[in-house]
């Protein structure tokens, strides 16, 4: 993992130098490891993506081990993500929900377990202001603390593990 998030923090690097207007980055084994991208146009989006800077930036990204090209939802991904048409553009809380509101439909402890693990294993390569190590701590906390408030029985045992 420590190898991923060294090629994350370079390429996050070489994008700083052509926008501006991060917010937060993440980087995040979500359907592979990519960026989540909180910035002032995901902030503002109306999902008019050909003329998003992040997008426009972006769209020539290609996959690989690490990436930093957009990955589009779907109509039950909005559902749970928000309304941006890439699961990678989302803001700080749109992010913490997603994971929360996907917790609480988990029916069985591995896919619980695997999901915990995502947010344990998730890391701020960028915050606009504030300490990302520590703002890290709080983003986790607040995702188990929230998916425990909405759990009972086993989920909510395995949740406690987490904190």
């Amino acid at each position: 993992m420590n190898l991923i998030i060294k090629q994350a923090q370079r390429k996050f690097k070489q994008l700083e130098k052509k926008y501006g207007d991060f917010i937060f980055v993440i980087a995040d084994d979500w359907r592979g490891w990519r960026f989540v991208y909180d910035t002032g146009d995901v902030r503002r989006c109306q999902n008019d993506c050909a003329n998003c800077r992040l997008f426009n930036l972006l769209k020539k990204e290609r996959p690989g081990e690490f990436t930093a090209d957009l990955y589009r939802g779907n109509v039950r991904d909005k559902k749970f993500f928000g309304p941006q048409n890439f699961l990678n553009c989302k803001t700080l809380a749109q992010y913490g929900q997603g994971y929360v509101k996907f917790i609480k439909k988990i029916k069985n402890p591995a896919e619980l377990r695997e999901e915990l693990n995502l947010v344990k294993n998730l890391k701020i390569i960028y915050a606009r202001t504030g300490n990302k190590v520590q703002m890290e701590k709080i983003f986790k906390r607040s995702i188990f603390r929230q998916a425990l408030k909405q759990s009972g029985g086993w989920k909510k045992e395995m949740i406690k593990t987490f904190l």
